[in-house]
C-alpha cells in the first residue's frame, strides 16, 4: 500500500486551518448552544441501557453507510420496547462525498447533544438530516410536524417577490413527481430583471409520490404564510417527511453561506414535539474551514486508491465509456474485486442465477459486499448487466437491494451490491432446519416489505418498472429479516400511457402469469401474479411446485384454492407457525394471495390496493377471488 507522506508545507497548512478553526470555535459554541432548546423529547434513554445500544447502532449504520446509500437510508435495531428506528437523508444535489461529510457532522452532534433523548432530529446546514425514534415513522407521511427558519429581511418589491415564489414552487411541484429521488430544484427571474429566486423541494424517498405532493403542498403553503405571504427574502421549512427552501441566492450545490435568520416553531406541532438541532452560521464557517483544511491535506497527501485502502480516493475503472448516469455508484477495478472475493473462490459463492454466480467479498476496510459475476461473452448476460445497472443506478428504496457499483474488463462484467447477511428468502423458508427462524411476525413483515418495494416500482418510479422475475430467491434478507427485492436483470421500463406490452417471455416457471407465459403480454399485473405466488409460499412454507402435496393436487395455488373454497384455509398455513399466528391476519394473506393469482389479469388488484388490503382491510371487506390460473377447470 502506498504510504502517506507528510511534507513540512502540508503540516503548516493543516496547522493554519486548525488554528483559525480553533479561534472561531470558542465564540461559536454559544451560538450552537442555542440550538439545545430544540433537543427536547417525551422520552429518555438511560446510559448503558439496551435502548442506548440500539440507538448507537442505528446512528452508526446510517452515518457509515451514507457514502454508498445514494443519499438516503434507513436502519432499525432491537426489539420492543427498546427498538429504535432511524433515517438519514441528504439533499438531492449533494454528491456521495458531500453527503458522507454532512452525515459525519451530524454523528458528532447526536452523541454530544442528544445522548439521552429517545426521539431526535438533527440537521446540518439544511443539507442533510438524521432522525430516530422509538416508534416506526419509516415510510409514513407526517401530517403534524412543521419547523421554519425565515430570513428577517423583506424584499424590495414584496408583491412581485411573493408572486415569483409561488410560481417557482408551482413549477417545482410539477417536476418532483418525475424524479426517482423525489427532488426538484430550480430558479425564476420573475421578481425583477436582475434578481433570481432559487428554490428546492424534496421528500423522504420511502413515501409515495402522492404522499410527497400532499406533504409539499401543505408545507409550501405554511412556508409562504410564515414568510409573511412570501415577502421575506428566504425561508426554510421542514415538515416531517418533506423539505422546502427558497432563497435569493444560489444555495443548492453551492457553498454560499445563508443570511441571518430566526426560527419559528409552528403552533400546529404535535404534543410529541420532534427535537430539532439546527446548525448556526458559526458552525457553517467552521465546517468550511475544516473542509478546506482536509481538501488541502488531500492535495498534499496522496490518498489510497480503492482496493488498497478505504472508500477515500476511489480509483475509477476506465475500461468502459458508460452510456448512462451512474449517480452515486462506484466503478470498481477488477483487481479490487478479485482480492475481495479471494479470486471468486467457491467457498465464497452465495448462489447462482441464469447468467452468473454471486460471491461474498470483504473489502480492505472490512466492509462486506456481494459481487455478481456475469460473462460479457454472452450477449444475454451483457444485456442483463447493462439493464440492471441502468435501472438500479436511478432508484433507491429501503426494500430494493442497493447497487454499490460495477466493473467491466475484457470478458468480465461484475455488479457489486450491499451484502445482506441472511441471503435469500428461499434459503430459509424452504429449509426444514431453518424455517423456524421465520415466525409469523417476520413472515408478515417480509410480505409487507416486498409489497412496499413493488408499489414503489409500479407507482412511484418514473418511468414504471416491471420486475418480471419476482420469486423467493430474488428476495434478500438483512440481519433483522427485512426484505429487499433483488435481480433486475430482466426488468423492464414500462411506458406511463401503456396498459401492457408484448415482449419475449422471461422469468421462472411457477411464478409466470398465464397471459404472459402464453402470449407474452407484460403488465404490472404480471408482477402482481408473481407476488401472489410468493405470498402463498411465505404463509405455507411450501414451494409453489411442491411435490409433497396431497394426492390429486398439482401445486400450491390449487391447494390454496381448494382449502379456501372448502372453508379450511388453516390447512394452508405452515405447521411450524400455525399455533402461534393471528388467524385473521393469516387468512387475509391467503385471501389476498388468491386475488393476486386470478387467471384474468384485469381482476387482479394493483399493488397500491394490495398494500392497503394487507395493512388495513378486514377479511370481510375483501372481494371474493376467482380460481387461480392453471387450476383444473373441472375442480
Amino acid at each position: 500500500m502506498e504510504k502517506m507522506k507528510f511534507t513540512s508545507s502540508s503540516l503548516e497548512n493543516v496547522f493554519l486551518y486548525f488554528s483559525i478553526s480553533l479561534l472561531l470555535i470558542i465564540p461559536c459554541l454559544r451560538l450552537c448552544k442555542a440550538a439545545d432548546t430544540f433537543c427536547n423529547s417525551t422520552g429518555k434513554i438511560r446510559e448503558g441501557s439496551k435502548m442506548e445500544q440500539n440507538r448507537n447502532i442505528v446512528v452508526d449504520n446510517l452515518v457509515h453507510h451514507a457514502f454508498q446509500s445514494g443519499g438516503f437510508n434507513t436502519s432499525v435495531s432491537g426489539q420492543s420496547p427498546n427498538h429504535i428506528y432511524g433515517l438519514l437523508q441528504c439533499r438531492g444535489d449533494l454528491t456521495a462525498e458531500k453527503c458522507y461529510a454532512c452525515s459525519m457532522e451530524i454523528n458528532s452532534t447526536v452523541l454530544r447533544l442528544c445522548a439521552h433523548e429517545a426521539h431526535a432530529v438533527v440537521f446540518f446546514n439544511d443539507k442533510c438530516y438524521l432522525r430516530y425514534d422509538t416508534s416506526n415513522f419509516i415510510g409514513k407521511l407526517d401530517n403534524t410536524t412543521e419547523l421554519y427558519r425565515i430570513n428577517g429581511e423583506n424584499a424590495t418589491n414584496p408583491a412581485a417577490f411573493s408572486l415569483a415564489i409561488k410560481q417557482l414552487f408551482s413549477n417545482l411541484l410539477a417536476k418532483v413527481g418525475e424524479s426517482s429521488i423525489l427532488y426538484a430544484s430550480g430558479f425564476t427571474s420573475g421578481y425583477s430583471q436582475i434578481t433570481k429566486i432559487y428554490g428546492l423541494i424534496q421528500c423522504e424517498r420511502d413515501i409515495s409520490g402522492e404522499d410527497c405532493k400532499a406533504c409539499l403542498a401543505r408545507g409550501i403553503g405554511g412556508l409562504v404564510n410564515k414568510s409573511e405571504g412570501g415577502y421575506r427574502l428566504g425561508g426554510v421549512g421542514w415538515f416531517g417527511t418533506c423539505l422546502a427552501i427558497y432563497q435569493n441566492y444560489p444555495f443548492y450545490d453551492s457553498a454560499s453561506p445563508p443570511p441571518s435568520s430566526t426560527i419559528l416553531p409552528s403552533s400546529k406541532e404535535s404534543s410529541n414535539k420532534i427535537p430539532i438541532i439546527l446548525g448556526s452560521l458559526g458552525g457553517f464557517i467552521i465546517l468550511v474551514l475544516l473542509v478546506g483544511g482536509l481538501l488541502t491535506m488531500r492535495r498534499k497527501l496522496k490518498p489510497a486508491k480503492y482496493g488498497e485502502g478505504g472508500f477515500q480516493g476511489i480509483e475509477l475503472g476506465g475500461e468502459v465509456d458508460w452510456p448512462f448516469d451512474l449517480h452515486h455508484q462506484i466503478i470498481f477495478n477488477l483487481k479490487t474485486l478479485t482480492a475481495a472475493t479471494r479470486d471468486f473462490h467457491e467457498d465464497n459463492k452465495l448462489g447462482e442465477g441464469g447468467f452468473g454466480a454471486v460471491f461474498k467479498g470483504t473489502m480492505p476496510d472490512g466492509r462486506e459486499i456481494a459481487v455478481k459475476k456475469l460473462s460479457l461473452q454472452s450477449s444475454q448476460g451483457k444485456k442483463e448487466f447493462e439493464n440492471e445497472v441502468k435501472l438500479l443506478a436511478k432508484i433507491q428504496h429501503q426494500n430494493l437491494v442497493n447497487l454499490l457499483g460495477c466493473c467491466t474488463k475484457g470478458s468480465e462484467s461484475l455488479l457489486v451490491y450491499e451484502y445482506l447477511v441472511n441471503n435469500s428468502l428461499d434459503k430459509i423458508l424452504f429449509d426444514p432446519q431453518r424455517s423456524g427462524e421465520l415466525d409469523w411476525q417476520k413472515r408478515f413483515n417480509i410480505i409487507i416489505g416486498v409489497a412496499r418495494g413493488l408499489l414503489f416500482l409500479h407507482n412511484d418510479s418514473h418511468p414504471r418498472i416491471i420486475h418480471r422475475d419476482m420469486k423467493a430467491s430474488n428476495i434478500l434478507l438483512d440481519e433483522q429479516m427485512n426484505p429487499k427485492i433483488a435481480d433486475f436483470g430482466i426488468a423492464r421500463l414500462f411506458p406511463e400511457d401503456e396498459t401492457h406490452v408484448s415482449t419475449r417471455v422471461a422469468g421462472t416457471y411457477g411464478y409466470l402469469a398465464p397471459e404472459y407465459a402464453m402470449h407474452g403480454q407484460l403488465s404490472d399485473k404480471t408482477d402482481v401474479y408473481s407476488f401472489g405466488v410468493v405470498l402463498l409460499e411465505i404463509v405455507s412454507g411450501r414451494k409453489n411446485t411442491d411435490s409433497q402435496l396431497s394426492d390429486g393436487v398439482q401445486g400450491l395455488l390449487e391447494l390454496a384454492w381448494e382449502c379456501y373454497s372448502g372453508g379450511n384455509s388453516v390447512d394452508v398455513i405452515d405447521k411450524s407457525i400455525v399455533e402461534n399466528c393471528p388467524m385473521e391476519e393469516c387468512f387475509r394473506c391467503i385471501h389476498v394471495g388468491l386475488l393476486c393469482t386470478q387467471a384474468e389479469a384485469s381482476l387482479r388488484p394493483p399493488m397500491f390496493t394490495i398494500y392497503s388490503m394487507l395493512s388495513k382491510f378486514s377479511i370481510t371487506n375483501l372481494p371474493n377471488p376467482t380460481k387461480p390460473a392453471f387450476v383444473n377447470a373441472t375442480q
